[in-house]
């Protein structure tokens, strides 16, 4: 049934793509071939249990004996061997077709009984008759995750100190511009922007560090020559910068010219006779090692350029890996579509993250059609990285705000994980918390916030449940969760809530940061400026003005090095700070400090006008509401000005102008205002006139409306009262 329904599902799709098609209707000729009659045969299967990386490390291969693996078929047939000295296995498998997909079970015991399968996912989609034996290996329980974390913990410090010498030397460069008065030199602004390039990247390479340690962690090098091993314990130092050094650019090419040829002329050689001969044979075997290879080669770097920020040779690197794949997926999809779908996926995220958003477009949806077809003939093997596509173009279309394609991505990836998970808790509970974070995030940008709650809840559950193990890794996700359930029970009022995990989340960041200034910092500020926020809402201002002053004190630094990506956060905070101070009627405090913030807010509006503007006006209006309270009407006049210059149809500032007018005695100009103004709708406000009133008895109550004024006053209250 799976078979009938991919083929008609492909059939309906209307391609664009010509190459694609290719690939694609290889796939469909391999599933319809299952509607020919097959013979069943008995097939061997052969295969080595090691431990990882074991000669590598020890100058011996250590072989792995007494493990037990185990192959059932459709129709719960076991075949089974136990592996001896040599660690090698032979399973004669009855009743299998000849190149269709397996899956084997492989259980050790005795000194081996703590160890666990590395590449357990391998296992699950092995191909019957294949040339090459299997390769399995093992490691320790526990012993992944740690190298895991080591290899991020190391990375990470190396890349914040190569950054760091770098912003050293463009900030010594850019001292010197300054000192000359050289302001119009062109490498003022280039240097400016690669500072602020520099601290933006920091927040996006620990998720990619992350992620690739995670994926190497399950290679076993004693597979790999020696230029890759050393490639692989370049980039597990650190080193990244050595990891070109010895998979050369030009070597690799080499390499790759002589895997085409002998496959090319392997393929000639097959068309001439019915029947391989053991020479084919070697040279068929050649191909996919040295091919599996080179694949791994040009990974790793594209790996290591994409956290070094070089996206050019990760693009170039990621693009290699597609074009080989492509090129043998005509011949063999079952094999190598997966590895199109992957580098696909992988060329997706890349041109997402340098904005390159119609291309990236493209990737996941070919990467996802190939995903979803491989997933109905192969639903164990093809289900998570299938979600994987399905959860990364949800935040695609997350981040262009087109709801209703993110949550139904969200929900189908959700939904493949959560039943993953049942079978194996352990590996994919993390990713079912990724999507419900994720979705918490979409429910929230569209106000969703009872939706968003418990996603929310059961994402913090179990991140809480694996940081006991690794807290390296899900820590920082743990804080995150935690500042966005605030957030949301701050929206749902409730308070004790909110407040109990702003503290939670602060107290994770703090430690966090107190091992990695340069990371985690930030992050406490958004939590404190959060927190201050909160405690503001609440009158609680001592509190409120500690966590803005702090939260403002980080930013400030940061914005030093990376102007274009803090300074909005300065002025966010100086804004703070300001309703804070107009609320402790501390109004020359306020004015002054939204003085900042509009100075900010200008400066940042030279290179984005449609993104700033917005501020410039908000920040006048306020200012000119201030002057009032400090019975500066002149001044409040001419802020007011300021921003209906900009947006001619600002309420607030038409509204501050108008008191201006008022109590300069201007009393015609004020009531011809505030009528215009009692016909305006400002953000859904249906009574235009009750906040004017009311307006007036805030003025009162502050002292504003001296007796010279009375009588102005009375007959625009009347006014307003009468119409």
């Amino acid at each position: 049934m799976h078979s009938y329904f991919s083929v008609f599902l492909l059939l309906r799709v209307p391609f664009e793509n010509q190459g694609l098609r290719n690939y694609l209707s290889a796939l469909l000729f391999f599933c319809s071939s299952a509607f020919l009659p097959l013979s069943a045969q008995q097939v061997q299967l052969k295969g080595v249990v090691t431990v990882q990386n074991s000669k590598t490390y020890t100058g011996k291969t250590q072989f792995v004996k007494n493990a037990e693996v185990e192959h059932v078929n459709l129709n719960n047939a076991k075949t089974k061997d136990v592996t001896g000295d040599d660690g090698k296995f032979t399973l004669n498998i009855k009743g299998a077709i000849a190149n269709t997909q397996t899956q084997i079970n492989v259980t050790t015991y005795g000194e081996f009984a703590d160890y666990v399968v590395v590449n357990e996912n391998e296992l699950k989609d092995i191909t019957l008759g294949r040339l090459t034996p299997v390769s399995v290996f093992v490691c320790k329980k526990g012993e992944l995750e740690k190298r895991q974390a080591e290899m991020v913990g190391i990375n990470m410090r190396k890349l914040e100190e190569k950054m760091e010498a770098d912003k050293k030397r463009l900030q010594k460069e850019l001292d010197a511009i300054r000192a000359n008065n050289d302001y119009l030199n062109v490498r003022y602004s280039e240097i400016k922007d690669s500072l602020d390039i520099l601290s933006k990247n920091i927040d996006h390479a620990f998720e990619r560090i992350k992620e690739y340690a995670k994926t190497m962690t399950l290679e076993n090098l004693d597979d790999r020559d020696e230029n890759y091993v050393k490639a692989y314990n370049c980039f597990s130092r650190g080193a990244l910068d050595s990891v070109s050094y010895y998979l050369q650019e030009q070597e690799l090419e080499l390499k790759y010219q002589k895997i085409l040829q002998v496959w090319q002329e392997t393929q000639k050689k097959k068309d001439l006779v019915e029947t391989l001969t053991e020479s084919i044979k070697k040279e068929e075997e050649f191909t996919e090692k040295n091919m599996n290879e080179l694949l791994k080669e040009w990974l790793l770097l594209a790996r290591t350029a994409g956290i070094q920020n070089d996206y050019e040779k990760a693009e170039k690197y990621y693009k290699n890996c597609l074009k080989m794949n492509r090129e043998f997926a005509v011949e063999n999809p079952k094999i190598y579509l997966p590895h199109v779908a992957t580098a696909l996926h992988n060329l997706a995220i890349l041109h997402k993250d340098i904005n390159d958003y119609s291309t990236a477009l493209q990737e996941f949806e070919e990467a996802l059609l190939i995903r979803r077809a491989l997933a109905l003939e192969n639903q164990k093997t093809y289900s998570s990285v299938l979600a994987n596509t399905l959860n990364d173009f949800a935040n695609f279309f997350n981040h262009f705000d087109k709801y209703f394609e993110a949550l139904q991505n969200y929900e189908e990836a959700l939904q493949i994980r959560r039943n993953l998970a049942l079978e194996n808790p352990k590996e994919n509970l993390p990713f079912v918390a990724q999507t419900l974070n994720n979705l918490a995030v979409l429910y929230t940008n569209h106000k969703k916030y009872s939706d968003a709650l418990p996603k929310y809840e059961e994402a913090l559950k179990i991140h809480k449940e694996f940081a006991e193990e690794n807290h390296i890794l899900f820590l920082p996700v743990m804080a995150q969760i935690l500042n966005n359930l605030a957030i949301v029970s701050t929206h749902l009022n409730e308070i004790s809530n909110a407040l109990e995990k702003y503290e939670d989340a602060l107290e994770i960041r703090r430690k966090l940061a107190f091992e990695n200034p340069k990371v985690y910092l930030p992050d406490v500020a958004q939590t404190l400026h959060n927190l201050g926020i909160l405690y503001l809402n609440h009158q609680e201002y001592s509190d409120a003005l500690q966590k803005f002053e702090e939260a403002l004190e980080i930013r400030k630094t940061f914005a030093v090095e990376a102007p274009k990506k803090y300074l909005p956060e300065v002025a966010n905070s100086l804004n703070c700070l300001g309703v804070l101070y107009f609320s402790t009627n501390r109004f020359f405090d306020a004015k002054e400090i939204i003085h900042e913030s509009l100075k900010i807010y200008e400066e940042l509006s030279v290179e984005n006008p449609d993104i700033y503007l917005e501020n410039i006006v908000s920040a006048n209006s306020d200012i000119s509401l201030l002057y009032l309270y400090l019975k500066e009407y002149k001044q409040a006049a001419q802020y007011a000005y300021n921003a209906l210059k900009i947006d001619n149809y600002d309420y607030n500032a038409k509204k501050n102008l108008a008191f201006s007018f008022l109590f300069q005695h201007r009393l015609l100009e004020a009531e011809a205002l505030f009528i215009e103004l009692t016909q305006t709708f400002p953000d859904g406000n249906e009574n235009p006139k009750q906040d004017i009133l009311e307006d007036f008895i805030l003025f009162k109550d502050a002292g504003i409306i001296l007796e010279e004024y009375k009588t102005e006053v009375e007959r625009i209250i009347k006014m307003l009262q009468d119409n």
